[in-house]
């Protein structure tokens, strides 16, 4: 990109960072009363379900700690985990920290994401239980949501269409951002580093006469590397090799409001806006893309009395882009080309405990969905989906170690009326053992995309039915203080799959599979300590994954792939010193008949926190540490003489970032 771009982006940096330090002063200056006693409750966080949940907390808020202990595999990772590590980006995170997860980033932070969960792409991204799935696409851009505003991301594998509908075959990732808290309290985070890699984030929260309140904010960004390597650009004849860069900026404000009518409720209201100008570079064009996007909810929290609770939540999220594709001749294929979605949605559900244990969740639940887009040659649609659902949870007092669970959900949109089921357990014996099981189907409907879609290599298709699969998930393993075991085995039988398809013409089409299309595989996770403060602990994933009628493996998922981390904590007198370690294998991958894949990668990190409770913590964080040269993707171009070439997407060199926070 030319000079004025890019110094364009660096001066919105620096007004941003002025805006931010002067909400920040105005947070310190709310009240001058220490949160050591929050300091020290959130030191006490872990990773583990069991420790996560909060005695009181409401329903949605404690479902995925409640769905592990009936049966349902859930990783949750801490914001501990994601600051004293240096992370900027949440797909960096998932990356490294989750088992079970594979992520590809085509062109490092801020960029577009391949993520399959348990071998499918199908998962559901929820920001404080409100859907980021739209109707254009069943997946998100999660730039949506600030690092520095993570309090923990709750990872549920495996079908999870009971509670959360459509879209969440393969699992549900939810990223709780920070609460308000009782007393002043503030954050400023100040990063800089390779490529000019910028972030700054700040928020401050109070509550005054009952009435809790916080503001925040960041700005980030970078200029990027080159992603393809000049070889490519010589063969499609481009003499302008340019980098993928981004700026985007996030600002929002929460209140929170306890009464005591019938009991005890809570009032929570969430605003955020977040505005991204981003380039995408490819061979043979540019794209960019300037995108606005509004999100908001107003839940309301209800505990009338111990056996009866609910919760009403209204929500909207709206989403307007403007792509531009510029050719290496200048033309412009598109000029701010519009791409937008609003969605809006209710849900209510309700717990009623009785008999001594027993307990009966249900609820309804409203999704409105509508998209356009010029690019893609999508007028404006609109759908509406309608759902109830209800699950039992017994106590079985003849087996208190046994806590089984089943629930069911009938939803309807337009002409088509879908019933899904869950059913789960698990069983705690002596000395940290335990078994669990979830078995249950779920449904994907059709995107608009690929109901009407008119692109230039496919096309839609409106007489597609909706996806539907069975899952199942099984697993044992013990749990002792200092060390865990789990094996997990996951299946899924997917019946007309929606994937493009030859149909004898220029350009595939979206089709339903005739047939059974499977997903099997495993996943071996082991960690220990810590011992004179080291752990360690790793995951293994294999998956198989078949269309209907196919023997190969789908197109991008790995046959396998390893994640590791070595983690150290020391007090040192008034200093707490901290390093990490995190690496991953990625074993074959597929695309466009090729095979790529296969490559080893590492991430360090060190940090020290100092001062009064800590309040002064510094990190040093280096990713592709070794320096790998590897493929994130593939992709196909004709070159100069109008052959067909394959080439691929150059993964992030190695990078260092530098990063400051202060706690108050």
């Amino acid at each position: 990109r030319n000079e004025t771009a890019v110094e364009k982006r660096r001066k919105s940096f620096l007004i941003s960072l002025v805006k931010l330090f002067c909400i920040f002063a105005f947070g310190f200056s709310m009240g001058t009363d220490s949160i050591a006693a929050e300091a020290e409750q959130t030191k006490k966080a872990t990773t583990e379900m069991e420790e996560v949940t909060v005695k009181g907390r409401k329903i949605e808020e404690r479902l995925s700690a409640e769905l592990s202990s009936i049966g349902h595999p859930v990783t949750v990772i801490t914001h501990e985990q994601i600051e004293e590590s240096g992370y900027q980006d949440i797909y960096q995170v998932l990356e490294s920290l989750a088992p079970g997860l594979f992520v590809s980033t085509q062109n490092g932070p801020g960029g577009i994401a391949q993520t399959y969960l348990q071998g499918s792409r199908e998962i559901l991204w929820l920001l404080d239980g409100v859907r980021l799935n739209n109707r254009l696409w069943n997946d998100t851009y999660l730039d949506i949501i600030s690092v520095n505003m993570v309090e923990r991301i709750e990872i549920v594998y495996g079908g999870e269409g009971l509670f959360y509908g459509t879209g969440a075959v393969a699992g549900v990732i939810n990223v709780i951002t920070k609460p308000v808290t009782k007393k002043a309290s503030a954050e400023i985070k100040l990063d800089y580093g390779s490529y000019a890699h910028r972030n700054i984030g700040a928020h401050v929260s109070d509550t005054v006469a009952g009435n809790g309140f916080m503001v925040f904010g960041s700005n980030d960004g970078w200029d990027g590397y080159q992603p393809f390597d000049s070889k490519v650009y010589s063969k499609v004849g481009n003499p302008y090799p340019e980098t993928r860069d981004y700026n985007r900026t996030n600002v929002g404000a929460k209140f929170q409001r306890e009464f005591n009518i019938l009991g005890r409720g809570v009032l929570k209201a969430h605003y955020q806006h977040n505005h991204n100008e981003e380039g995408y570079a490819y061979p043979v064009a540019h794209f960019e893309d300037d995108r606005s996007e509004n999100i908001a909810f107003l839940k309301w929290d209800h505990d009338i009395n111990e056996s009866f609770s609910y919760y009403t939540k209204l929500y909207f999220h709206d989403w307007l882009s403007k792509w531009t594709r510029r050719n290496p001749n200048g033309k412009y294929v598109w000029n701010k080309a519009r791409i937008g979605y609003q969605d809006w949605g209710l849900n209510l559900m309700s717990s009623y405990r009785f008999g001594g244990g027993h307990e009966i969740l249900s609820g309804i639940d409203y999704q409105n969905y509508f998209a356009h887009s010029q690019m893609d040659g999508i007028n404006p649609d609109n759908q509406q989906v309608y759902a109830v659902f209800a699950q039992y949870r017994p106590y079985l007092s003849f087996a208190p170690w046994l806590k089984p669970a089943l629930g069911a959900r009938y939803n309807k949109t337009g002409g088509s009326e879908k019933t899904i089921w869950n059913l789960s357990s698990r069983a705690d014996f002596a000395h940290g053992l335990y078994a669990r099981g979830v078995v249950g189907t779920s449904f994907i409907l059709p995107l608009a995309s690929q109901l009407y879609g008119e692109g230039t290599t496919y096309v839609g298709n409106p007489d597609l039915k909706p996806q539907e699969s069975t899952n199942l998930d099984l697993g044992v393993g013990i749990k002792r203080k200092q060390f865990f075991v789990d094996v997990g085995y996951f299946y899924e039988e997917i019946t007309d799959m929606i994937a493009l398809q030859d149909t004898g013409g220029t350009r595939k089409k979206y089709m339903n599979y005739d047939g059974t299309s499977k997903v099997t595989g495993y996943t071996l996770q082991a960690g220990v300590g810590p011992f004179w403060g080291v752990s360690f602990d790793a995951s293994y994933t294999a998956t198989d994954a078949k269309a209907a009628g196919s023997d190969e493996q789908v197109d991008n998922i790995p046959k396998y792939f390893y994640k590791g981390h070595l983690k150290w904590r020391h007090q040192l007198g008034a200093y707490l010193l901290g390093s990490d370690l995190t690496a991953q294998f990625v074993g074959s991958r597929q695309n466009l008949n090729t095979q790529f894949g296969e490559y080893w990668l590492a991430d360090a990190s060190v940090f020290v926190k100092f001062g009064k409770t800590h309040r002064h913590m510094i990190t040093l964080r280096a990713e592709n540490l070794f320096d790998k040269d590897y493929y994130t993707q593939l992709g196909r171009a004709s070159d100069v003489n109008g052959d067909l070439f394959i080439y691929g997407y150059e993964g992030v060199p190695f990078t260092m970032m530098l990063g400051y926070t202060f706690y108050y």
